[in-house]
């Protein structure tokens, strides 16, 4: 079970590599535990081990995914594990919903390394957050463009909703034209191997005949 607080949950730009890896969602889960959740330099999310001089001020949420080992590798090399970017550590979370299940999960934390530095360069405490958003994805924006784009966006009628449901839409129709040239791809080697079983026959009959011929 991985737990995901930022840029791999829906309609976020991680989330097709999760969704092609066709890894489950579980459901919308949250921390079990207040924990340290900072957006850090180019608009980044970091979930950190406990830093020495904070205890977690908020709840984080995000989404809960059964994932693959082959899946896992991937995410591992995304999210940086071999550079010492993110490690992957234990984290308890609550699956939202009428069962509010219990599950032990991992989750990518920022590496041990500069989590103290990073929390204080964010704005140490005030600075957490629960949950990470779009605006928070964009707040590298320039201001205005920010605001001329989301105008721009909900004067056709582009809300958060619609943005996840054609992001969804997109994925498997990438997904459906994907296992169609895999069909395609089955379909042209087998025939391949038609013909050759074929000619192998043939060319056994041949030879059977050339041997008649001869004995005769």
């Amino acid at each position: 079970m991985v737990f995901v607080y930022g840029t791999l949950k829906r309609g976020f730009p991680n989330h097709p590599l999760l969704a092609a890896s066709g890894s489950p969602l579980v459901g919308a889960a949250s921390t079990a535990t207040p924990a340290s959740l900072v957006v850090g330099p180019y608009s980044v999310p970091f979930l950190l081990p406990r830093p020495s001089s904070s205890s977690g001020s908020h709840l984080v949420s995000g989404e809960l995914y059964a994932v693959s080992p082959r899946a896992l590798v991937d995410l591992d090399a995304l999210e940086g594990t071999h550079l010492g970017v993110y490690e992957r550590r234990k984290v308890t979370v609550v699956v939202e919903g009428g069962s509010g299940e219990v599950v032990e999960a991992e989750a990518y934390f920022a590496h041990t390394s500069y989590t103290e530095a990073l929390w204080l360069r964010c704005g140490g405490e005030a600075a957490e957050i629960g949950e990470y958003t779009m605006e928070h994805a964009a707040k590298d924006l320039d201001p205005q463009l920010q605001v001329a784009l989301k105008g721009y966006l909900v004067a056709r009628g582009v809300n958060s909703k619609l943005a996840s449901s054609l992001h969804h839409h997109l994925v498997e129709k990438e997904r459906w034209q994907y296992m169609n040239w895999l069909k395609t791809l089955v379909d042209m080697f087998s025939h391949h191997l038609v013909e050759k079983e074929r000619w192998q026959y043939m060319n056994w009959l041949k030879t059977l005949e050339d041997m008649f011929s001869k004995d005769h």
